[in-house]
Formats: C-alpha cells, structure tokens, sequence
C-alpha cells in the first residue's frame, strides 16, 4: 500500500512544476520574457551540448521538460502501488540519483539567480527564471527524495512477507 507521506510527496513534486510547466509553455508560443535574445540552438552549440540536444531545442522540444515529465512519471512509479510490480532498483536507481542532484541544484539556483551569481551560459537569463526553475528542481528533487524513501521501506526485505492491503483495508492479491 502507498504511504500517505509518499502520495502527498509526490503531488508536491509535481506542483512544483507547475510554474516552470507555464514559463516553457509560454516560451513555446513565442514569448521572450526572461530569455536572452538569439537563438537559443545555436547557444546551445556554441557552449558544446550534443547534437540532439540542438535537434531537439530546433523543433520545439525542451530536454528539461521532457527530463521533468520522466520524473513526475517516476514519481507516481513510486508513490502508487503498481510501481512495486517492477524491479525494486529501476525505480531506486534514477529516484535516489533525482534526489541527490536535483535538490541541491535547485536549492542553489534559487539563491544564486536573484543575486546574479550565475556564470557562464546562464547570460542574459533574467533572474525569475532561476528561481522558478530552482522551486521546480528542489520541490521534484525533494518529491523523489521522499518517495524514494518509502517505495524502498515498503518493498525492503520482509514487506514481501506482509499482507498488502487495499484501500478499503481488505488484503489485496
């Protein structure tokens, strides 16, 4: 059974997004606030990105929001009961690693744009879009932290041996 803390986890990562969900959004319709002029494909070239990466960034499609909506999936992976029906560490694996380095970069992106200590290809952006991101990364990085945690309490060694148990109380199959 899903644990009550990893649910509420889990929603909080994925509202986390939510802002950083409507900024892209927006740039994907043609807004500019917040983004440096240029394009930002050849910017990605110019600081060395790979190939697809530049492909991708050409026709529309933002590796960040593809990375964050492979998240929020493994967020509901691990916080719903039918996540446990796959191998415990193809979930572990990529949680726990969110975890350790999503937080921490986002957790620092939100103090370091609004005091313009940002460096490098993170020129021209406006400060805003540092803390959105940041909240973004921290809160999904936090989410995976927590879910993590209890997908791995619930499926250790022993919980096997234990009943599941529906949501109506009743032992599941």
């Amino acid at each position: 059974m899903n644990s009550p803390k990893s649910s509420t986890a889990a929603w909080a990562g994925a509202l986390s997004l939510v802002p950083y969900a409507v900024m892209k959004t927006y740039w994907a319709v043609g807004g500019t606030a917040g983004r440096p002029s240029g394009d930002l494909a050849e910017q990605l070239r110019a600081n060395g990105a790979p190939e697809a990466l530049v492909w991708m960034e050409r026709h529309g499609l933002d590796f960040t929001v593809l990375g964050a909506l492979a998240a929020t999936l493994l967020l509901a992976a691990l916080a719903l009961p039918r996540g446990e029906r796959l191998p415990r560490w193809s979930l572990l694996l990529p949680g726990w690693a969110g975890s350790v380095l999503l937080t921490p970069y986002g957790l620092a992106t939100m103090v370091a744009a609004p005091l313009g200590l940002t460096v490098g290809d993170a020129e021209g952006w406006s400060p805003w879009v540092g803390v959105v991101g940041g909240v973004a990364f921290a809160g999904l990085g936090a989410a995976l932290g927590v879910c993590s945690w209890s997908y791995q309490r619930r499926t250790g060694r022993g919980a096997a041996s234990a009943p599941r148990r529906g949501p109506s109380g009743r032992v599941v199959p």
